[in-house]
């Protein structure tokens, strides 16, 4: 079983167990108020859309992100309520923590709504990781959190969690009796390393499974997703400012870890560039 934290959570034991372990579930995230806001905006946006199939240029990617899936990015220009979720200040205390030993500052890597819908097959074991042609180490790059939209069960296609497999050679491929399941209620989120090996599960219900996935990587890091491709600039320039920081809208300034100055603008501070219209 993955070990399951209740509000107001012991952010030292939550921490501790996904720096080992590597995952937790966290009950109660979202208030149910902020659910039901968050699934009405999802509502409403996928009413007014007819495609949102995977289309990118690699035929095995698309595979691998699933043809009867529904995945949006952008989620600042989809969902108004989508700033409560990726901004949640107690998670990004805890990414800070997570990711602090190897980066000044972690980025949203991608923020993802992912809806699993009937029939759709089990994914591929993965890490998320394995993006970057990186080792595994004992800080992770990328630390991931999904959020339960719908209720995860069994059935539905729960995501299967290997404990402890970031520490694990990069070649050993995990057996059946290694993984647990990340079932929970809506409402509640798994926070989890993304080198742990895991698995978006088949759905074999009757209906969809709904969530939100957001990962947070390396400030140095290029990201799965372009936010600056996705989001209007009006978007971007009404957040706060470290917020913008998390969509890589800032300058990562490396000294501290014995590196050097990424994503400047004009040799300057990236802000700069949302007084020039």
């Amino acid at each position: 079983m993955t070990p399951q934290f209740s509000a107001p959570y012991d952010w030292n034991a939550v921490t501790k167990t996904t720096q080992t372990s590597g995952a937790a579930i966290l009950s109660d995230i979202l208030s149910n108020e902020e659910l039901s806001r968050v699934n009405d905006d999802v509502d409403a946006y996928l009413a007014e859309q007819s495609d949102y199939r995977p289309t990118t240029s690699s035929g095995s990617y698309n595979d691998f992100l699933g043809h009867n899936t529904i995945r949006l990015h952008g989620l600042l220009e989809k969902l108004p309520s989508a700033p409560s979720v990726l901004f949640n200040p107690e998670l990004l205390s805890w990414v800070d923590e997570m990711i602090a030993p190897i980066a000044s500052n972690a980025i949203i890597n991608a923020g993802e709504l992912i809806q699993i819908q009937p029939g759709e097959p089990r994914q591929a074991a993965h890490r998320d990781s394995d993006s970057w042609p990186m080792p595994l180490t004992e800080t992770p790059c990328v630390v991931n959190v999904i959020f339960a939209l719908d209720d995860f069960t069994l059935e539905n296609g729960a995501t299967w969690i290997v404990p402890n497999s970031w520490s694990w050679p990069k070649e050993r491929r995990a057996a059946a009796q290694d993984y647990t399941r990340a079932v929970m209620k809506a409402g509640d989120a798994i926070i989890f390393r993304g080198d742990l090996i895991h698995r978006g599960g088949a759905n074999s219900s009757t209906h969809p499974r709904r969530a939100i996935s957001i990962s947070y990587c390396a400030g140095w890091l290029r990201t799965v997703e372009s936010s600056f491709l996705n989001l209007k600039r009006s978007t971007v320039q009404a957040l706060a400012p470290e917020h913008r920081s998390m969509l890589g809208f800032s300058a990562y300034d490396g000294e501290a870890h014995h590196s050097g100055m990424l994503g400047l603008y004009e040799n300057g501070d990236p802000a700069r560039w949302f007084d020039h219209s």
